[in-house]
């Protein structure tokens, strides 16, 4: 017993010198504040906006060491607009290379949907990897208790935008592409259609050629997984005034790749790219039916032999892009 007093106060003294080397030197200047912007896209369980909806929470940025952090707390609110999107302006520390520090939860924070009480929800933190924005996808599950619903971070702002404004005829015309001269000018929307994963590109989209102005060009890129390629031959779609109409595809490509070990798991990957071309005076009708702030869609399914059913459904939006630009 007498030996180890003098270990212990040994060992006290050695933790109090090491705690001494670590504190931060007091005379160092304290870190900035900077602005950053939390995008939420806040959806109901069938994927439509929950306008009006307020989002709320307390978040904490932390620099320094244990013994002598600088800190920062920052409460947060945004009203969810009628395009389902949240935008938050969050005050967080500042790193000496003028990026934003990570700003914690410290507490769950608040979803109010119109009409009803708070709910609590999940802790969140905003710019982990040093940048000033980020997006996330909210969509209700049976509440907004965490695990009740999908919280998915969202990559870019591309992807973002792609997700919440793909219902707005703006947003297409912004991202009209147009190309060649001549009788191969073309006018499409294929750059409106933002590709999460380019290895399994999946789009439909429009286009109208200069040498066959009177049409519209519908094409649809698909890839999927399965134990054999489905071979889509049949277009069937909502003629208007014509009611519903069938139209054979054009395939422009097809490919597949698998392996031997693809195959006993029915695992192959099968690309397919066509088309099918509808009356200019259809995309008209179709443009038409375009009201601003509602999502309603152009019902579009193709079909193959083999009995599979693909849907397709197009924005009414991205066919009033389309007409304008034609401007005729």
């Amino acid at each position: 017993m007498k030996l180890l007093v003098p270990v212990l106060a040994a060992s006290l003294c050695a933790a109090l010198s090491l705690g001494a080397q670590a504190a931060p030197d007091a005379s160092a200047a304290p870190l900035s504040t900077m602005q950053g912007t939390a995008h939420f896209l806040v959806l109901d369980a069938q994927s439509y906006p929950l306008q009006g909806t307020q989002l709320a929470g307390t978040c904490e940025a932390s620099a320094g060491s244990f013994w002598k952090a600088q800190k920062h707390s920052a409460p947060w609110r945004c009203t969810v607009d009628a395009d389902g999107v949240c935008e938050a302006t969050i005050t967080t520390l500042a790193d000496p290379e003028g990026k934003p520090l990570e700003c914690r939860g410290t507490e769950r924070s608040t979803i109010t949907e119109p009409g009803k009480t708070a709910e609590k929800s999940s802790y969140h933190a905003f710019f982990p990897r040093g940048v000033a924005s980020s997006y996330t996808l909210m969509q209700k599950g049976d509440s907004w208790k965490h695990g009740d619903y999908l919280f998915k971070a969202v990559d870019s702002q591309q992807a973002f935008d792609a997700m919440a404004h793909h219902w707005r005829k703006r947003y297409y015309a912004e991202r009209l592409a147009r190309s060649g001269d001549g009788a191969d000018a073309l006018v499409s929307t294929e750059a409106a259609h933002y590709i999460e994963d380019r290895d399994y590109p999946n789009l439909t989209f429009l286009s109208v050629r200069a040498d066959a102005p009177d049409t519209v060009r519908v094409t649809a890129v698909l890839s999927y997984t399965d134990y054999a390629p489905h071979h889509y031959t049949q277009a069937h779609f909502d003629g208007g005034s014509q009611g519903e109409q069938a139209a054979p595809l054009t395939q422009e490509r097809e490919s597949t790749v698998c392996t031997m070990r693809d195959l006993m798991a029915r695992k192959c990957s099968y690309y397919e790219t066509h088309h099918f071309d509808i009356p200019l005076a259809l995309a008209r009708q179709l443009a038409s039916q375009y009201q601003r702030g509602a999502r309603t869609d152009w019902p579009l399914h193709i079909t193959s032999g083999s009995g599979h059913d693909r849907k397709l459904p197009v924005p009414h939006a991205e066919f009033a892009a389309l007409v304008d630009a034609l401007g005729r």
